[in-house]
């Protein structure tokens, strides 16, 4: 249903906008998942899950280096713990595919941040 935006009040019009961004989330969440690709707020927690897997090894963790591969085969595992968990629950599951997963970790972790400087310039 398409809204006149014109006749809305000030706290209507930002309600409606705000209720605009829910929908296009959810609707970039949805395809997401039929992609079989985590979004951007779920591989933040499985990537966080992977390194506290890592530091919570014990004796010589905080020492060892930390391979990346290591770290992706973990961040894959925890997607696929959160996947199984929620299969239990009575959710459906997300059925993620490796290559989206990796595409995934090496956007989000290899892209820099909106405003981050660039790379220097040589003279």
């Amino acid at each position: 249903m398409r809204v006149k935006i014109s006749t809305l009040s000030e706290a209507q019009r930002v309600a409606h906008e705000r209720d605009l961004g829910r929908r296009r989330k959810a609707d970039e969440r949805e395809r997401l998942r039929d992609m079989g690709r985590p979004d951007a707020a779920t591989l933040d927690r499985a990537l966080g899950d992977a390194v506290r897997s890592i530091l919570s090894r014990g004796g010589d963790a905080l020492t060892r280096p930390v391979t990346p591969a290591a770290l992706l085969r973990l961040t894959q595992e925890h997607l696929l713990l959160r996947s199984v968990r929620a299969e239990e629950a009575g959710r459906e599951p997300v059925r993620y595919r490796s290559e989206a997963v990796l595409a995934a970790i090496q956007d989000r972790l290899l892209t820099p941040p909106r405003g981050a400087p660039g790379p220097a310039k040589a003279a």
